[in-house]
């Protein structure tokens, strides 16, 4: 059977016995978990290491360098990631990088007590965690649909999206609180013994729970650049020729590099430069977004689970062009002179409004890949994404970082409007889109 055209889901395939819904209950509760801790230490660490660093060397070529390290490996490794957690036991793989994690971690912690805390150290440890992130994460998303029943989907992406946006907000605020309060020394000690306690808990989670998806080509763990550039070739081939993915796979991508845009340049550049807010405001400003998908997460996984979501994809598209076009409503020169309160309070309230249409746009789309993706590909095909929307993102930001010194800061506000309301019909007409 040729796998490339199917879009149906794989549950609906095979005819397997309804596996017991306290298991799945326990495999979201230590997915849950598992990944709370994980990510917010990995949160905690990025921010205390980076207040370290700019303590210690004032230099922020040194505080870019350790951003470098921290990023690189998601871009590069991504497809090979993507590959390897095809081919191996996933429970295996998971559980085993975050004991490494924490054996880095407590290694680190060693090398600390024997020579004192070194700047090689930490560049080290950080490089080395980011590449075991990469790993971690890509198998973690891939074995998503094999932890609950289809139906459930929705349900574990939203519990999903709830751990990132707490750590988001937390993870900050309690990196800064870890920097002031106990030595960094302490610090290594508790991250490291959390990212054991995550392994232990992972031990305990049934990643074979739902049978129809169960993944056929665990055992073969043999890998080479060939081998990668193959998973790649084939990845490509899987997408042309699936009616969905054809059409989600593109946008995904796209829609990283406006949002990048966007986000990353235009609206600190507006906010601080051009409307003059203060760092607190603009900070509050960025906090209202995480606030709001976890809102939508939490709000999502409690609704019943629908079958189609093509109307909801439609909806967090336009949604998100509209809000786009919004934001670039304040720097007009008919505008300008608003009361700064009142500009503040709008940039607030589209930040968390934007949260919820990325959800409904987001959520509906992982879930499309998550069920027409077969278990042996998906660490691949994800791996492929990462690495183009990873490679793309600075791009975009680069490339709107030389727009806004020629044109007005609004425009690629407008533009990124413009380009979502366009795909939000483009989409909703899609053959693929319509058929599923």
């Amino acid at each position: 059977m040729d796998t490339t055209n199917t879009i149906t889901p794989f549950s609906e395939n095979l005819n397997v016995e309804e596996p017991s819904a306290s298991k799945e209950k326990l495999n979201l509760i230590l997915f849950s978990a598992g990944k709370l801790v994980s990510l917010m230490g990995s949160y905690i660490y990025s921010f205390a290491i980076s207040l370290y660093i700019l303590k210690v060397t004032g230099s922020g070529t040194s505080f870019a360098f350790s951003i470098f390290i921290g990023t690189i490996p998601r871009v590069l490794l991504s497809p090979i990631a993507g590959s390897l957690s095809d081919r191996v036991d996933k429970k295996k793989m998971i559980v085993g990088l975050d004991f490494l994690s924490g054996f880095v971690l407590l290694g680190l912690l060693a090398l600390s007590l024997i020579y004192g805390i070194r700047l090689p150290f930490i560049y080290a440890a950080s490089f080395i965690l980011s590449v075991i992130s990469t790993f971690f994460n890509n198998c973690f998303n891939a074995a998503i649909p094999s932890l609950v029943t289809d139906k459930s989907l929705m349900k574990i992406n939203a519990y999903g999206r709830s751990i990132d946006s707490v750590s988001q907000i937390l993870g900050p605020v309690m990196g800064g609180m870890v920097f002031g309060l106990i030595s960094m020394k302490l610090f290594f000690l508790m991250n490291g013994v959390s990212f054991i306690l995550s392994a232990i808990s992972e031990m305990f989670i049934d990643f074979n729970y739902n049978k129809a998806r169960e993944s056929k080509s665990e055992g073969n763990a043999k890998l080479c650049l060939r081998t990668v550039w193959e998973d790649i070739k084939e990845v490509v081939v899987f997408i042309k020729g699936n009616k969905i993915l054809s059409v989600v796979m593109p946008f995904s991508i796209s829609c990283n590099f406006f949002l990048a845009a966007s986000f990353s340049v235009v609206l600190p550049f507006v906010v601080n430069n051009v409307l003059g807010m203060s760092s607190v405001q603009y900070g509050m400003i960025e906090g209202a977004f995480p606030v709001g998908m976890l809102v939508t997460a939490i709000i999502i996984s409690k609704l019943p689970e629908k079958e189609k979501n093509r109307k909801g994809l439609f909806i967090g598209i336009m949604g998100m062009g509209v809000l786009s076009i919004a934001m670039g409503l304040p720097v007009l020169d008919m505008f300008i002179g608003l009361n700064v309160q009142l500009v503040f309070l709008y940039y607030m309230s589209m930040l968390f409004m934007y949260a919820i249409f990325l959800l409904m746009l987001d959520m509906p789309m992982m879930v499309v890949m998550q069920r027409t993706i077969p278990s042996e590909m998906l660490g691949r095909v994800m791996g492929v994404l990462m690495t183009i929307s990873g490679g793309l993102t600075p791009l975009g930001i680069l490339l709107t970082g030389v727009f806004i010194e020629i044109i007005p800061a609004y425009m690629v506000f407008f533009a990124t409007g413009i380009y979502f309301v366009i795909a939000s019909f483009v989409m909703y007409k899609s053959k693929g889109i319509q058929e599923y």
